[in-house]
């Protein structure tokens, strides 16, 4: 596979059983799951804000984003809203458990967003592939949005 594909779609540096692993875990996502249901009046996602993965997004966000992110506002790091419009879950995951890591691999978003904010690294979570998808649901339902992944640059790597 070409480094260009690897690197457009952020996975250059990435062992092969880390994406394949994010691969996996996109198909079982709550935020998959998730955009099943369409709202009539304007065909955007329904989210239900009582489901227990946002309830435990909400939870793991409090006890480990709030330090430097909000939903709607920049703090110490960028805002989240509309991060699945931004980059798909496969790009999220690795980016959490190890921003150091996307930056140094030449992603060109990670370093921009790094040099956007003052080279300040994110630091690196232990937090499952589920966990994050969790986190992820539950800022896309306070950001009020519809709940998208874009996997277009997952799916051009393979």
């Amino acid at each position: 596979m070409g480094y260009a594909v690897l690197s457009g779609a952020g996975l250059v540096g990435f062992a092969a059983a880390d994406v394949a692993a994010a691969a996996q875990s996109e198909l079982a996502s709550p935020l998959v799951a998730s955009k099943a249901k369409a709202s009539p009046a304007d065909g955007r996602p329904v989210v239900d804000k009582t489901s227990p993965a946002i309830a435990a997004g909400d939870a793991l966000f409090k006890a480990n984003c709030t330090q430097c992110h909000a939903v709607n506002e920049q703090v110490v790091g960028p805002a989240l809203a509309g991060i699945t419009k931004r980059r798909s879950i496969g790009w999220i995951i690795p980016w959490v458990k190890n921003s150091a890591k996307v930056v140094a691999s030449g992603d060109e978003y990670a370093v921009a967003l790094y040099n956007r904010f003052q080279k300040q690294q994110m630091p690196s979570f232990r937090l499952s592939d589920k966990e994050i998808e969790e986190i992820v649901a539950y800022v896309s339902s306070e950001m009020g949005g519809a709940v998208t992944i874009d996997d277009s640059s997952l799916t051009a790597a393979y």
